[in-house]
Formats: C-alpha cells, sequence, structure tokens
C-alpha cells in the first residue's frame, strides 16, 4: 500500500481487520446510545451568566442622599472587579438600594462570587454611618423552576392550605436532585393585636408600653441547673403566650390587662397579599409551589421523579383534602421538544434514506445509511464528554449537520462504486478491500479539505457576542462535531462495510433503474450544454454577466423593502404574562378588583385555558421574568398574571395572534384601566427588559423625567408598538409628620417614641416572633390599630406617647402635618442616571418600528425636540430650553444590531479562514478565489427565496436565516472543491483542461445532486418551526439555486480565468 496516501492506508486497514472494525462499531455505537440517555435534557441550552443582587439599606436617608454617598461609589468599586459587564442599581425613597451586577457570558461563577465579596469586603468602609453592611444574593438561571403546581382545598381555608403545603414540600425537599422549593400565595396566620387608641388613654398607657409587654411575652430561657443529690436540673423559665386568650391575658400596667384595650386574634398580617387560579369555572384563592433542579440535572427526569413522589405522598391520610394541577411543566415541555425535534431528525434521515435507494443500488444506500446513526451517536458521546446537553438547539444543529455529514459517506460510497464497476471486469488486478482503499485515498484529500473548510465556517460562531453566544452554542459544537466524526467514518466505518457489502451485481429495483435513467439523461443534457458553453466566449460572457446582474439585483432587494429583516420570529408557546400597573399608592384591594376584572377578559378567549394571578406579590420566576425584573413586582399597586392557552397542536392561531386579540379586547373592554395593562410574551431567543427600549437621560433629573414622559407619548402614536411603559413612577402626594424639636423638648418626648407610635399608621408593624407554636413559616405578632379608628381623618388626635417623665402626652403636640409629593425610585446603569422608556411591538419587526421612530424624530416630528446628533445605536435631542437629552437604544433593535453585526464578522472570518486554508492546499492565490465565487450564489438564492416567503407569506429573513447561509458557504465550497480536485487529478492524469472540465461536471454531477438534494429535503422538516423556518428555508433555496449556478457558472470561470495549457 505504499502507492496510496495516509487516507487509503486507514481505510485498507480497517477493510482487512474485520474483527477489530465490527469492535469499534459496536463500541460507538453503545457508546452514543448510553450518551443519548445520560445526557442532561432541557428546553433551552444552559447560558452561563453570573449574576448578583447587593442591596443596602440607608436608613433615614433621602433618596438624593442615598445616590451622592453610596451610589456612585458603591459603582466605581463594582466596575473594577474582573469580568463585570453590566451594573444596575435602583434607588427608593426610605432608602434602600438595589443594585444587579452583570458578568461577561461563560464567566466562571465561583470566581465572580469570590472576587465580588472580596471588592466588597475590602471597601467595608462604605458601611459607615447609617449605611448598613450590603447583602448579596447570587441569581443563578439554573434555580428557575421547572415545575409550577397549583394547590387547592375544598375543605381548608386558604392560611390552613398553605401550612398544609409547607409540610407537604418539607417531605417532598429530598427528591433527588431537587434544589430549591418555593411556597407562594395563601397567607401564614399572624398574632394580630388591634389596640383601641381612646381605651389605651383611658388606661393611661401607650403603643410604647403594649410593644415592650408583648416582645417580653415571648420569654423563652434555660437558666443555671440546681444541684441535688448529687445531680444538676436544668431550669428552663417558659413565659410563651402562644394563643390570642393567653397574649390577652398579657398585664400592661394599671390593673389593665391586653384584652380591655385591643382585640387579640389570629389573622392576615398586614403585608397580605393574594394568588388566585382561575380556569374559568370560578376564581379560587390558592397556594402554588414551584419546583428547581439542581445545575446538570436533566428536567424531564426531575419533573417526573417529583410528580411521582408527589403522588405517593399525597396518598397519606393527612393529605386527603388537596388536589393540584400542574401549571407549568419545563421537564414536559423540553421532552415534547426534544420528541418532536428527534422525530424531525428521524424523518429527515427517512428523507435522506429514500432519496439514496432512488438513485443508488440498495447496498450503496445501505452503507450510507449506516453512516448516519454511527455519526450522530458518537457525536452524542462526545458531547456528554464536553459537558454540553441535549436541547432544541442541539436538535437543531444535528438536523442542519445531516445534509453535511452524509456528504462525506455519498462522495465515498459513489467513488468506492465507480471503482468496483472497473474493478469487476479484471478481478485480478487487486483484492476488493485494496480498490476500496485506492477509491478512499482518491477523494481523500478533497473530503479532508471539504470538511475542513466546513468546520472553520462554524468556528466564528463560538464568538458571538452577548447572550446569543452561548444560545447559539450547541450549533458551534455539534455541526463541526457532527463533520469532524462524519469524515473519520467516512474513512474508517465506510469502506469497512462498502468491502463486505457493497457488490456492483447489485440488483436494482424498477424505480431505482427509472432514476438511474433519468440521473443519466440528465447527465448527458447537462455535460452537451457545458460542452457548448465552454468552447463558446460569447455564450461564457453573458452566463458571467447574467449571474453578476442577478447578483447585484439580489443585494438590493433588503434595500428597497422587498425582503425584510427580523432577529428571531416569537415563539409559539402555550402561555405568556400580563402585567398590571396601576397608579403608585393604590389599594391592594382595589389591585385585586382590578385583576379580577382583568382575568374575567382574559378567560373569555375560547383559547385561554387558565390563568394564575399574583396580586401584591412576585410571580413564580422563569427566565424571561429575570430579565424583566419580575422578582420585584411585589407593590400593592401591582399584579402579574401568567395565561395558559390552548397547546399549539390543538389550536390554530399562534400565541402571539391570541396576545393580540385579547390586546383588542382588554382595551375594548376595560377603557382607560387597558393603559395599566402590558402583554409579555416569551422571547424566542435570549431575554431582554423589554422588546422597545429608549433608555433617556439628561443633565437634570426634572428634564430626564419630563423627556422620558414625552418620548413614551411619541413611541406609542408609531405603527405597530403597544403597551408602552415609563419607568419614572408618576408623583403622587403624601402626608409628611414633621416632628416638632422646641415642643417636643418642653414636653420631654423623644423623635424615636414619636416614630414608633407612628409606626401603626401603616396597618401596623411587627413587634416581635410568636414562638412555641405548631407553625413552620415566621410568624409575627402585629401591632396596629383599630381599622374603624385609622379610617377617621383625624385618627393622630388620639394617638400618645410617654415623656421622659411617664407623663402621658398627645402624639398631636409635637408633630406638625404637611404634604409633599412622593420621590419616584431612581434607576442607575453603572454611574448613569436613566429612565427607562419601553414598548412591545405588534404586526411588525422592532427594526422597521425603531427605524419608523428614527424616521419621525428626525423629520422634526416629536413637539419640543429636535435631533442634533444620531447613529443607529443612539441619538441625541435638545429640547425648547436648550437642555440635552441622550437617548440609548436597547432591547431587541440592540441585539439585532449586535447579532447581525456579530454574524457578519463571523460570515466575513470564516471566508478569510476557507481562503488561507485553500492556499495552503493549493499554494496559490487564484484558484481558491474561484472557489469563493460560488459563496454568492447562495446569498442570491436566499434573497430571491426570501422574496417570494415575505411577499406571499410574510416570512422574514431572521439571525436563523445567517445561520444557514454560513452552513451554505461550506457546502458550496465543498461542492466546489470536490469539482476541483477532479480536474486536477484528471489535468495530472494527461487531460487537456477542457476535456477534464467536462468530465469533472459528469463525474460529480451525481454526487452533488445527491448531497445537495438530500440536505435540501432534511432540512424541510424544520421548515414548520416558527424559529428555525429562517434556516431551514435559507438552505432550500439557497442551495438549489447554488448548486445548479455551480455547476455551470463554475467550471465557466475556470475556463477563463485559471491557468491550464490549453
Amino acid at each position: 500500500m505504499t502507492d496510496v496516501h495516509i487516507a487509503g492506508r486507514i481505510s485498507h486497514f480497517f477493510a482487512v481487520n474485520r474483527p477489530l472494525s465490527i469492535l469499534l462499531l459496536l463500541a460507538a455505537l453503545v457508546f452514543g446510545l448510553v450518551a443519548f440517555f445520560l445526557t442532561p435534557k432541557q428546553y433551552n441550552p444552559e447560558i452561563t451568566r453570573p449574576a448578583f443582587a447587593v442591596t443596602i439599606a440607608y436608613p433615614g436617608s433621602d433618596t438624593e442622599t442615598a445616590i451622592n454617598r453610596v451610589v456612585y461609589e458603591l459603582v466605581e468599586k463594582i466596575d473594577t472587579v474582573p469580568g463585570v459587564e453590566d451594573v444596575y442599581t435602583e434607588v427608593h425613597d426610605g432608602s434602600v438600594i438595589n443594585t444587579t451586577v452583570i458578568f461577561a457570558v461563560g464567566y466562571d461563577k465561583t470566581k465572580a462570587k469570590v472576587d465580588l465579596l472580596s471588592q466588597l469586603n475590602q471597601h467595608s468602609y462604605l458601611a459607615r454611618g447609617n449605611i448598613q453592611t450590603p447583602s448579596v444574593m447570587e441569581i443563578n438561571p439554573e434555580t428557575i423552576p421547572v415545575l409550577q403546581i397549583v394547590f387547592g382545598s375544598n375543605s381548608l381555608d386558604v392560611a390552613e392550605l398553605r401550612a398544609r403545603v409547607q409540610g407537604l414540600v418539607h417531605e417532598l425537599s429530598l427528591v433527588s436532585d431537587v434544589s430549591e422549593l418555593s411556597v407562594y400565595g395563601g397567607y401564614v396566620p399572624t398574632m394580630v393585636v388591634e389596640v383601641d387608641p381612646v381605651r389605651l388613654a383611658q388606661a393611661g398607657s401607650t403603643l410604647d408600653a403594649v410593644s415592650a409587654v408583648l416582645a417580653s411575652s415571648q420569654s423563652h430561657s434555660r437558666l443555671s441547673g440546681v444541684r441535688s443529690g448529687g445531680y444538676v436540673l436544668d431550669v428552663v423559665f417558659d413565659g410563651l403566650a402562644t394563643s390570642p386568650a393567653e397574649l390577652g391575658d398579657v398585664y400592661i400596667g394599671n390593673g389593665v390587662k391586653l384584652r380591655d384595650v385591643a382585640k387579640v386574634y389570629e389573622g392576615a398580617g398586614s403585608d397580605r397579599s393574594y394568588v388566585y387560579f382561575d380556569a374559568g369555572a370560578g376564581r379560587g384563592e390558592v397556594v402554588m409551589v414551584s419546583v428547581a433542579k439542581v445545575e446538570g440535572a436533566s428536567a424531564p427526569v426531575v419533573t417526573k421523579a417529583f410528580l411521582a413522589t408527589l403522588d405517593a405522598t399525597l396518598a397519606k391520610s393527612e393529605y386527603a383534602d388537596l388536589s393540584y394541577q400542574v401549571v407549568g411543566n419545563d421537564g414536559q415541555t423540553a421532552e415534547a421538544e426534544i420528541y418532536g425535534l428527534t422525530q424531525n431528525l428521524v424523518t429527515s434521515i427517512a428523507i435522506v434514506a429514500v432519496v439514496l435507494l432512488l438513485f443508488l443500488s440498495t447496498r450503496a444506500a445501505l452503507v450510507v445509511l449506516i453512516a448516519i446513526p454511527v455519526t450522530l451517536l458518537v457525536v452524542f458521546g462526545l458531547g456528554l464528554l464536553f459537558g454540553q446537553t441535549i436541547n432544541r438547539i442541539t436538535l437543531f444543529a444535528l438536523i442542519l449537520s445531516l445534509g453535511l455529514l452524509v456528504d462525506s459517506a455519498i462522495v465515498a460510497v459513489e467513488n468506492i462504486y465507480t471503482h468496483l464497476r472497473r474493478w469487476r471486469h479484471d478481478p485480478s488486478v487487486a483484492t476488493k478491500e485494496r480498490v476500496v482503499a485506492v477509491a478512499i485515498d482518491e477523494i481523500g484529500v478533497g473530503l479532508l479539505l471539504s470538511t475542513l473548510t466546513s468546520v472553520i465556517v462554524f468556528l466564528p460562531m463560538n464568538y458571538i457576542t452577548g447572550m446569543m453566544g452561548p444560545y447559539m452554542g450547541p450549533i458551534a459544537f455539534f455541526v463541526p462535531a457532527a463533520l469532524i466524526v462524519s469524515f473519520l467514518v467516512a474513512i474508517v466505518v465506510t469502506p469497512f462495510i462498502a468491502s463486505h457489502v457493497l457488490h456492483v451485481e447489485d440488483r436494482q429495483s424498477k424505480v431505482s433503474v427509472w432514476f438511474g435513467v433519468l440521473m443519466q439523461r440528465i447527465t448527458n443534457c447537462y455535460t452537451k450544454f457545458l460542452k457548448q458553453v465552454l468552447e463558446s466566449r460569447t455564450l461564457q460572457n453573458k452566463l458571467l454577466l447574467g449571474a453578476l446582474g442577478v447578483f447585484m439585483i439580489s443585494l438590493i432587494l433588503p434595500l428597497t423593502g422587498l425582503v425584510h429583516f427580523q432577529m428571531l420570529p416569537r415563539a409559539d408557546r402555550d402561555q405568556f404574562y400580563v402585567y398590571l400597573d396601576l397608579p403608585v399608592g393604590t389599594d391592594i384591594e382595589v389591585t385585586n378588583h382590578v385583576a379580577n376584572e382583568l382575568a374575567t377578559v382574559l378567560l373569555g378567549d375560547d383559547e385561554v385555558q387558565h390563568v394564575q394571578e399574583f396580586v401584591g406579590t412576585a410571580p413564580v420566576l422563569d427566565f424571561n421574568g429575570m430579565f424583566k425584573g419580575a422578582n420585584g413586582r411585589i407593590e400593592p399597586w401591582q399584579a402579574t398574571l401568567r395565561v395558559n392557552v390552548s397547546p399549539a397542536g390543538k389550536r390554530s392561531l399562534s400565541s402571539t395572534d391570541i396576545t393580540s386579540r385579547l390586546r383588542r379586547q382588554v382595551r375594548e373592554q376595560l377603557g382607560d384601566v387597558s393603559s395599566a395593562v402590558r402583554f409579555i410574551e416569551e422571547p424566542p431567543g435570549p431575554p431582554v427588559r423589554a422588546t422597545l427600549v429608549a433608555k433617556v437621560s439628561a443633565g437634570d433629573n426634572d428634564t430626564q423625567v419630563q423627556a422620558a414622559a414625552d418620548i413614551k407619548r411619541f413611541i406609542a402614536g408609531v405603527s405597530g408598538v403597544v403597551d408602552t411603559y415609563v419607568s419614572d413612577e408618576a408623583a403622587v402626594g403624601r402626608v409628611r409628620y414633621q416632628f416638632d424639636y422646641a415642643a417636643a423638648a418642653s414636653l420631654g418626648v423623644s423623635p424615636e417614641a414619636a416614630m414608633r407610635t407612628l409606626g401603626v399608621l401603616n396597618g401596623g408593624y411587627g413587634v416581635t416572633e410568636l414562638i412555641g407554636g405548631a407553625q413552620r413559616e415566621y410568624t409575627p405578632i402585629e401591632l396596629r390599630l383599630l381599622a374603624e379608628v385609622t379610617a377617621t381623618p383625624n385618627f393622630i388626635d388620639v394617638l400618645s406617647v410617654v415623656s421622659d417623665a411617664g407623663d402621658i402626652v398627645s402624639l398631636r403636640s409635637v408633630l406638625t402635618v404637611g404634604e409633599e409629593l412622593r420621590p419616584s425610585s431612581v434607576q442607575f446603569e453603572d454611574a448613569k442616571r436613566l429612565s427607562y422608556v419601553t414598548a412591545e411591538v405588534e404586526g411588525k419587526s422592532i427594526m422597521y418600528v425603531t427605524i419608523d421612530v428614527l424616521k419621525q424624530l428626525l423629520a422634526g416630528t416629536m413637539s419640543g425636540y429636535q435631533v442634533i446628533d444620531w447613529n443607529l445605536w443612539s441619538l441625541t435631542l435638545e429640547d425648547e430650553g436648550g437642555q440635552i437629552i441622550d437617548l440609548v437604544w436597547g432591547g431587541e433593535w440592540e441585539m439585532t444590531l449586535e447579532n447581525f453585526r456579530d454574524l457578519g464578522i463571523a460570515m466575513g472570518v470564516a471566508l478569510l479562514m476557507v481562503y488561507a486554508l485553500l492556499v495552503a492546499q493549493y499554494n496559490r492565490f487564484d484558484t481558491p478565489g474561484y472557489v469563493l465565487v460560488t459563496v454568492p450564489l447562495g446569498l442570491v438564492g436566499i434573497l430571491w427565496g426570501f422574496l417570494v416567503l415575505d411577499g406571499g407569506f410574510g416570512i422574514y429573513l431572521t439571525a436563523t436565516a445567517l445561520i444557514g447561509f454560513i452552513a451554505l458557504i461550506g457546502i458550496v465550497v465543498n461542492n466546489a472543491i470536490i469539482f476541483l480536485e477532479y480536474v486536477d487529478q484528471s489535468v495530472a492524469a494527461g487531460a487537456m483542461y477542457k476535456e477534464a472540465l467536462i468530465a469533472a461536471g459528469e463525474a460529480r454531477l451525481r454526487p452533488i445532486f445527491l448531497t445537495s438534494l438530500t440536505t435540501v429535503l432534511g432540512s424541510l422538516t424544520i421548515a414548520s418551526d416558527p424559529v428555525w423556518s429562517g434556516l431551514a428555508w435559507s438552505i432550500v433555496f439557497g442551495l438549489s439555486f447554488s448548486t445548479v449556478l455551480t455547476l455551470v457558472v463554475y467550471p465557466t470561470l475556470l475556463i477563463r480565468f485559471a491557468r491550464h495549457e490549453d
């Protein structure tokens, strides 16, 4: 075997060593099957982006003081931590500083946490004066719940239901791979002490005194032991009052018990919130449980195990009165998606099998088909070894790679078959194994080059910035892995199987014979036409000028608006959220009523199955909600509704269409209240704050707030913009009780005593914890005033405090009552003060909505403002007073610009790397150039194809279509390389260049046609997916068009411009 190169030697080695080859084949299959079942499965890829919430309390401070004393220095210190990418801060009056620190995508989580904590500890001097020590909590996407369960009962009230569910949760916490269980809804019974201030004053006591005796009522202590008879007996003092009756007996002085001046009972605390479930049969208050898995665990496995354990536990008698319904199951969603895409993958394989059976003999098709599962299973094994997961992007990547990986097998089998057909006439010349090795050796360099070029075009995808990088990461891993494995299979497994299975005299079916005859006729027509072109310079000029003209016209299509762009189309999901944000200060009972009306409107739609309402409390967090700040939706005037619609397979409308319809119904039925409603759909890609985001800043706060409000109104008038929102809270009044130090000094009253007494106005406050009961959660003893007292306008007149001399003093005598505006919370991005204007987009791509906004702004249609500078990322406005306002775009527009930029750079880098590889192989500059000229032919097909799809079906050119074009680069270049390799071999054998081109066309037409056809048909299985249809259609149109043109334009380029003897 000295006359063949390394590829031929490897093929011969495995072809003649049958036991070793069988063992290797079986090991690969077992390895892949085991890996497929062991690899964790989930809906989306794992995205590592460390994030932390840093909270600092600054009691007594106002907003501006907190900003000047804390925010700027805190952000400055955090920004110096390695890996920190974004720092978002929100300052609340009161004052609480919430800072979210986000590290770069892919940064090590442990290192990020250690570095951040180290930086905060090194600058502990930040916590001086009243500034509290920062608390740091990790925000981990892996702790996002994979299961949401609603619990109800016909015999328990909501407090009892919560207590029963808490007991259930404790039993379920030991389920394997469950990291966190959280309970939502209901309430923990609070020991409420409602004081009658009139009777309290008559008893000669104060709220301070009541608070003190309540605190002492929870005394429990181990005292020193008593020695007796050689033993030491423990002595325990038990002063715990654990029931309303016992608390009512607490003595407060002057012969008065607590029950004489207050009502004592168990009830809901002042921070009461509501969680409801409504499936159309009536709204009911419920308790929900969310289940999060440990990092790296398989979501379907965890959810199945948990639900099985739940069913077994509920069989116990103490839980007989509980019922449940699963309203969110990411494990099931992931399993269904993986199952559906696996079906698509199997369908694609079946399509490839049919094509091969039609155009090749049965045995030849079998050889190719064996290569497909072997390749895929080995790739699954590699995925397990490199810590990958099986998710929907993984399976899309494998469907995409199917056409590429079968390429090597088809080319190998086609060439082996050709050589065996020649060998059949004189089998004594060499053994069958040697003939197979020579056939593989002949195409070995071409296969290696085509594999490397295909791998190279996907490598730059590893460097896409932002969250889209890891989101598309499985494509950058699995496609190159499949290509490399398919090459190894083509030179190791395929020769072995072919040498034992493939026979030239293999009988073909009538259908295969008919397709063979058809293919031969096509080949004859093609070679005849190619010969005419190669012999006529006039035809060559017309052909090349025509191709150039079509290419130039294609580039104009997007500029004229005939082909529209979109980052990603909306995913068709079975749920979405509705945010209700009523005016600041709205009472929770009003919010509750409006949320009920809103839910009623939503449930009036036939496609809506059920609604979960979270009133005054955060909803169960999902990945999208984490980046939209859903965990901060805890104010009494806020409600969050999770809407579940019919499964996608059982409805004709997409979730986006349903959302649009419901938005109109809410507007019609709720009137002005609808302006407080926002519909939040799950994005198909990485989450953002909102679809349209404008970050507004100015030199002073008043100008910034006014500009943000004006921009919100202006954007709301642009076609396609809905659900506008501004982060600045509307100014509302509040009561200010000013402490009168002069009066207080004469009466001997301290400000602390006045402030503690005044604390009961806000619905009461927790004095201490109730200890010793059967409760499983923190249970406070809450001191408040009688509701009928606080309902009167002059209730402060009946409140009293104790002076230093022990006298009872009216609280009114040391306070002056006034009114003022409540300060809004302030937002920062890094150290820049911002107002966020957000909106959703309906019926249009964010690209064209933003372009419309820009056009109208530049045209001066926004009254009172003019644009003085702008670019695609931001613009600068000047108002009538000469104040400068900066506006920076965020949301999907920013992500679109970044990702189209990154994909464009990736394509450019891929082309340069392919060119460098080909220069290294051919040792000249012109030949690789001719190979790369075939790439624009694929772009022509894509743009004209999307012209038809856009005009006829409203399908836009998306980021996934550009990924399809990147894949197309590898396929088109591979076809050109295989063609060129045959030409070079023919010329080296003594053929004239023109004859070599015609012979190459005749010999390579079938493998090029088959690989292109199998790739196109295999991609059609994902053409119906709303997100990945762009990738499928780009391959279908791009590859179909480029294959036809490559077989004609490429030889024409070579005959006209390549260096050759004739």
